[in-house]
């Protein structure tokens, strides 16, 4: 896998920082070298035998080399992966992410996952409760500045333990089940994707997965492959194969997914019945977990990204239009993000039909987005409530049943009066939204956001309607974040994620050619990516500038690699007053230029962060310290504390940094 000097020296570097030298080391050869045996390592590095299959044991554990043996000469070649190796940055924002969203236990069984690399099904759920019972333990006995919590099990008598932890500590008196929680959290966890079983093809690269797919069907065809109708035979045989192991890996997930459903669907029709239902505990999807516990799990990062980017896209939609509207969008993202399992198609493996439509993709219903909404967001917020007769229904309601097109491809203006694009369905409008806006259920008066089940729907017309009008907002928005796409359950909604994200980089990509060259370098990038290439004697009259000033940015934004030349001699003697010189801006060369400099500066704030280790170590041996640990401020006498503090301020503020440089690898690249 082949990736910039600055990208493997930021991946070398934070395996270095979570893991040590030898790993990292190993690593970087990988890197530097590609493919290699134990025994090339070996000689590349310098280590001996020994400590190299040890660093490759640490490597393997923790999921960030690949690894496949020649069934003929029996030599296993080593491969890195830097795409898993850079998601150690994102360690941080995922815990982050899992603790909002399933809870402390789900972020302890994440994290430790995180630690071990993978990790047995059972493992997982011991560790889980030897670490609630050591930390049970130390809340009943003896605090740390030596007084006794008189028997409680709580520290301060409030609920809540004297210092920070990972659990949430469980009342005594509940009869809480510590092991029927650890199958809980993790059932969700695996049926959300976050976890994912470890199968026999996962150590393997893409490439060498396909070689060995590939070679399997060759020998069908002693031959040869002749002929394109063998070819797009032998190319289907492939795709089903690869889709096929790809399936190994979800099996436990699809079953778990469909044991939840199962017990909700059941829960749903004792309240129908007058039966009042406890909350929900997945009793079903613990004892398929129970019958799976050899199974190991890791931490499936193609997940983790796409939920990072429900997050991304939930904070630029509250800046640009409100809070409200934002927490709709981002329960329409969580009910959709349940059919996407990651961002991006693996070109490497090519799983997709040939015939899919660009109209086709996952979709939800408005009923969908409704039954997964808080009660606690008050979506009459945020909302007008002009008359009836001010609303143009067949505008407001128009369906678009085929996403828009990318900036930068060709159709336009070119069609005569009276032609139409070929599917244009502007006409077509959702006439569910007249039935939406005064569909009252039995037994509801219209103003209660209650929640009440009948046949597996909400109760709640008017909350109903007025969820449905953010909805609107968002489908109406110029930045789209939302597409209505059809009329089914009040209306069917989907996310163009490519067209999207596209926008949100030439945000991202505006707002550093603005901090960096001004108004005006701003104003000439957006003429050229709009116009394409343009003479350098019609540039000013277009951006309304002095041809001197223009000359000036434009040389400037040139050596800063936002902008190119090319030079046309008119004639064969190439003199400069018979050239014609073309500007223009090339967006993914700049991409990729910008993608490089932000990993070289997330380099320099850990190398920055590695120096002043270095000239803090004494003070952080200190700090360190089993009895100095937590007292910091009365153990650390008042020079070393206060240089102890700075250096805790200096780290959040570069740990910050390389979060934020983070978010723009993360738009521009992944998302």
């Amino acid at each position: 896998m082949l990736v910039t000097k600055n990208v493997a020296e930021l991946c070398v570097l934070l395996i270095s920082e979570l893991y040590g030298q030898l790993p990292s080391r190993i690593f970087a050869d990988l890197l530097a070298r590609g493919r290699s045996t134990a025994v090339q390592l070996a000689q590349h590095t310098s280590l001996n035998f020994r400590q190299v299959r040890h660093g490759i044991a640490v490597l393997i554990q923790l999921n960030l080399i690949f690894h496949n043996t020649d069934p003929d000469s029996a030599l296993t070649h080593y491969e890195a992966n830097s795409y898993a190796a850079y998601n150690l940055v994102r360690t941080g924002k995922i815990l982050d992410m899992v603790r909002n969203k399933y809870g402390h236990h789900a972020h302890t069984l994440v994290h430790e996952v995180f630690v071990q690399g993978h990790a047995r099904i059972s493992d997982l759920v011991k560790t889980f409760e030897d670490r609630h019972n050591e930390q049970h333990k130390g809340t009943n006995g003896i605090s740390q500045n030596g007084t006794s919590h008189n028997g409680h099990s709580h520290a301060n008598g409030n609920g809540a333990t004297n210092g920070t932890g990972d659990l949430e500590m469980v009342d005594e008196d509940e009869g809480a089940d510590l092991e029927a929680q650890a199958y809980d959290n993790l059932a969700q966890l695996i049926a959300a994707g976050i976890l994912e079983p470890v199968t026999r093809t996962s150590y393997q690269s893409p490439q060498d997965l396909r070689s060995t797919v590939e070679q399997e069907f060759l020998a069908n065809y002693p031959t040869g492959i002749r002929g394109s109708k063998q070819t797009s035979e032998f190319e289907r045989s492939v795709r089903d194969k690869l889709r096929e192991i790809q399936g190994e890996s979800t099996r436990l997930k699809k079953k778990l997914e469909f044991e939840f459903m199962s017990e909700l669907s059941s829960k749903r029709r004792k309240l129908t019945n007058g039966a009042v239902s406890n909350a929900f505990t997945g009793e079903k999807a613990r004892s398929a977990l129970l019958e799976e516990l050899d199974t190991v799990l890791r931490v499936n990062y193609d997940k983790c990204t796409v939920e990072l980017r429900n997050l991304k896209l939930k904070r630029y939609a509250e800046d640009l239009i409100g809070s409200i509207t934002a927490q709709v969008y981002e329960t329409l993202l969580a009910v959709l993000s349940k059919k996407i399992s990651r961002c991006q198609v693996d070109k490497s493996i090519e799983v997709e039909e040939d015939d899919a439509s660009p109209s086709t993709g996952p979709r939800v219903t408005t009923q969908e987005v409704f039954e997964q909404l808080s009660s606690a967001i008050d979506v009459s917020a945020g909302i007008g409530f002009p008359s009836e007769d001010t609303i143009d229904i067949r505008h407001a309601e128009k369906i678009r049943q085929y996403p828009p097109q990318l900036k930068g491809s060709t159709l336009r203006q070119e069609l005569e009066e009276g032609e139409e694009i070929v599917g244009s369905d502007d006409e077509d409008y959702d006439h569910s939204g007249e039935a939406a806006a005064s569909f009252v259920y039995h037994g509801q008066n219209g103003s209660d956001v209650k929640m009440q089940t009948d046949d597996g729907l909400p109760v709640g017309a008017r909350r109903l309607h007025q969820m449905r009008q953010h909805l609107l907002i968002l489908a109406e928005s110029k930045q789209g974040f939302v597409r209505h796409c059809g009329g089914r359950d009040f209306g069917e909604w989907t996310v163009d994620f490519e067209p999207l994200m596209q926008h949100l980089q030439f945000v991202e990509l505006d707002t550093i050619i603005e901090n960096r060259f001004g108004r005006q370098g701003l104003r000439l990038t957006r003429i050229l990516r709009e116009k394409g290439k343009i003479d350098d004697k019609t540039l000013p009259s277009l951006a309304l500038m002095k041809k001197s000033d223009v000359h000036v940015k434009m040389a400037e934004m040139e050596m800063g690699g936002f902008l190119d030349v090319q030079e046309v001699p008119r004639d064969n003697n190439r003199t400069a007053a018979r050239t014609i010189f073309f500007w223009f801006f090339d967006l993914d060369r700049t991409l990729q230029r910008i993608l490089d400099n932000t990993c070289k500066s997330m380099v320099r704030c850990l190398e920055r962060l590695d120096v002043e280790r270095r000239k803090k170590k004494n003070v952080l041996m200190t700090a360190e310290r089993k009895d100095v640990r937590g007292m910091e401020e009365e153990k650390l006498r008042g020079y070393a504390y206060n240089e102890y503090v700075q250096f805790l301020d200096l780290e959040k503020k570069l740990l910050g940094q390389v979060m934020r440089l983070d978010d723009i690898v993360a738009v521009f690249r992944d998302f």
